[in-house]
């Protein structure tokens, strides 16, 4: 776009393993989407036990557990399994606590409980010291039926299965992180349970819920996907929750601990909105990028960024998606999985009722789909301009895109002409663990 202004504002975006400048003028620039870095805590491990003897809503874990109990320790895949085990060794800080409190090593059962995510180096992760401390150590698998036991239903309509070794431990605990996520607003919380250590068809009867309205990223009070994982969790009996705020370091800011769902509202209140949102009205253009590391593949690009970038666009807003999918759609053989006779590529084509359809229909992975559905509701929502040089024309508009062109200038151009030249613009170029960030919601 030739800027004319002397006033003007200049980014750099992630682009293919490089950077691309785009300068904007200042006086158009309502808003820069952006993450707040606090600085890390000093002694982790202090702050940790520190949470543990004064958690929310909760006696002191110590009171909570006796000499002979089994506990279940839980934690997820997204960095706390480097909290707990191989980098910063926040397992053993648990487990001393835990013996203090007449608990012994061979008592606990160390669960990774990533849902249906696969288990990425969780053993790497986690590390040998820990694992080899515990009685037991396992990763949840949703699909085999043999390691899951039914507990009961959610009101809204959910027949939840659990992982047997969580539902026969006499205290449950787990250890997490938050962050925006379109499944249920927000990771962190009751997520441990539902989908952390729930079955298949569990997770997918929650993640089809994303089709209600009222479910959207940033929402974690009245979001009916995450009132049906809250319910999971209670139960579950998750008895004591741990979740930590990081930096863009991925460096730990704060912990709460606690009843989970007083403990991450709290959290949220506390720093949690301040780190990943930003205060901002709707504006006409909101220019984005998926961050450097996801901008590769267009598949990567869409999920949650597409959603944040709906609620910065005013109802007929334009959003300019910057991501150079030099990769093309997706890593080859290394996409989401939809079915053996459809693939995602091939979903993201159709509408969302028919994406919908897809999500109810079981021989499908309804987790993809979910992603899939939340990605083409923005597509159908707003006027998606995609600016890439890996994706060809005709397929982005295939998959709703308005259009594909080959620069962020030409992309602006095509907005200001829809929109007028006086149109107000956002902005959003994350780095890093960032590319979750969004404007501001309460609730």
């Amino acid at each position: 776009m030739a800027v004319s202004s002397l006033a003007t504002r200049t980014y750099k975006i992630p682009w293919n393993g490089s950077e691309i400048e785009l300068s904007l003028p200042a006086d158009s620039v309502r808003a820069e989407i952006r993450f707040t870095d606090f600085p890390p805590l000093t002694d982790p491990a202090t702050a940790l036990v520190r949470a543990l003897e004064e958690p929310i809503g909760r006696p002191p874990l110590a009171e909570m557990v006796w000499p002979g109990a089994k506990v279940a320790l839980l934690t997820g895949d997204r960095m706390t399994d480097l909290m707990l085990g191989s980098r910063d060794g926040l397992g053993h800080v648990i487990l001393d606590y835990l013996n203090r409190a007449g608990v012994r090593d061979e008592d606990v059962t160390l669960v990774f409980a990533c849902g249906t995510h696969p288990h990425r180096n969780a053993d790497e992760k986690l590390g040998p010291g820990l694992i080899n401390r515990v009685g037991r150590y396992l990763k949840h698998n949703a699909t085999d039926d043999d390691q899951l036991a039914f507990v009961g239903y959610t009101s809204h309509g959910n027949a939840v299965w659990l992982n047997r070794a969580v539902v026969e431990a006499d205290v449950v605990v787990g250890f997490g992180e938050i962050s925006p996520n379109t499944h249920g607003g927000w990771c962190g919380g009751g997520k441990m349970i539902l989908p952390g250590v729930a079955g298949r068809a569990t997770v997918e009867h929650n993640h089809r819920q994303l089709m209600r309205p009222g479910t959207p990223l940033g929402l974690a009070d009245g979001n009916p996907l995450r009132r049906d994982m809250e319910e999971g969790a209670d139960l579950g009996r998750l008895a004591f929750k741990i979740d930590v705020l990081v930096n863009s370091a991925q460096q730990i800011v704060a912990i709460y601990s606690g009843d989970f769902r007083q403990e991450h509202r709290a959290a949220l209140n506390d720093k949690g909105r301040e780190i990943w949102m930003t205060r901002m009205d709707p504006v006409d253009v909101a220019i984005y990028s998926p961050g450097d590391g996801r901008e590769r593949y267009l598949e990567s690009s869409l999920f949650i960024t597409l959603d944040s970038a709906m609620l910065a666009t005013r109802p007929d807003g334009v959003i300019i998606l910057v991501a150079s999918a030099a990769g093309g759609y997706a890593p080859e053989g290394g996409g989401l999985p939809f079915s053996d006779r459809l693939s995602a590529r091939d979903l993201l084509k159709r509408s969302s009722p028919e994406i919908a359809r897809a999500m109810i229909d079981t021989t499908g992975n309804v987790r993809t789909a979910s992603i899939l559905f939340a990605a083409k509701r923005v597509l159908e929502q707003r006027a998606v301009l995609l600016v890439a040089e890996g994706i060809d024309p005709a397929e982005a508009r295939a998959f709703g895109f308005a259009d594909c062109v080959p620069s962020v200038d030409a992309a602006l151009e095509r907005a200001l002409a829809w929109k007028g030249r006086d149109a107000t613009l956002a902005t959003c170029f994350p780095r890093g663990i960032q590319w979750r960030i969004l404007p501001w919601r309460e609730g």
